[in-house]
């Protein structure tokens, strides 16, 4: 696995980097002192598996701009956010498109950024996995982490992805069972993927490629519950720490 560290002080990024070194997953940790320098070496045909993201540079919330076009220069790489501004972050890493693992406080603890580097790691081992249907006669592998949501008509279910679409004939809720817990189904129509959702605004959830999708009144409860649940626990580290 291939780590890069983004962040504009030093002794943060000698921390982290050492910390990584330690762990036998890690093959290499790299380190930029600014997103600029990271993006340019990813469209050099650099590959990292997960990349370590300050939030803040210059008062601004660049980390969070540079890890949206890095998850168009590599939809694979991972994102772990850190800050020491937990609080005025906390509601804006989720209103972007991103590859988001987890978010941690500075400084950073060491058992965390473990946790979090591991709970990457294996997010990305199910990422690989997909889900075979049969679409047009002939039997496709659709990878997980490539759906944005799954919509039901009749006896069809076309599956939204980043690129395609595909249809099947099968049924919405047998699908759901195949599918990893980040899924959900928030309508009889239509399960969402939760790691696509950019926001959710009343009875209705709006999707990072701007789809909007409804929530039934049966299942608003629970979309809600589930949904925050799964935030909380991209903070965990926040929770850990106080």
């Amino acid at each position: 696995m291939r780590i890069a560290v983004c962040d504009d002080e030093p002794l943060v990024l000698e921390y982290v980097k050492r910390a990584l070194d330690r762990l036998p997953e890690v093959d290499d940790c790299q380190v930029f002192s600014e997103p600029g320098g990271l993006l340019d070496a990813v469209r050099d045909g650099q590959r990292f598996g997960i990349v370590i993201m300050d939030i803040e540079w210059n008062g601004k919330e660049a980390g969070i701009t540079a890890a949206e076009q890095l998850g168009r220069l590599d939809a694979e790489a991972r994102i772990i956010y850190m800050t020491g501004y937990t609080r005025q972050y906390v509601q804006q890493i989720f209103l972007r498109p991103a590859n988001l693992s987890g978010f941690l406080m500075k400084p950073v603890d060491e058992a965390l950024l473990r946790e979090h580097v591991h709970k990457a790691m294996e997010e990305q081992e199910t990422a690989r996995k997909g889900l075979l249907v049969k679409s047009k006669s002939t039997m496709v592998t659709i990878r997980f982490d490539s759906i944005l949501y799954l919509e039901s008509a009749g006896h069809v279910v076309t599956i939204h992805t980043q690129t395609e679409n595909h249809s099947c004939y099968d049924r919405l809720e047998k699908l759901l069972e195949r599918l990893p817990e980040s899924f959900l189904q928030c309508h009889k129509s239509y399960i969402v993927n939760l790691n696509e959702i950019q926001r959710i605004e009343g009875n209705r959830i709006l999707m990072t490629n701007g789809t909007e999708i409804p929530i039934s009144k049966s299942r608003y409860g629970d979309t809600r519950s589930r949904y925050f649940r799964y935030m909380e626990g991209l903070l965990f580290s926040e929770g850990k720490k106080s």
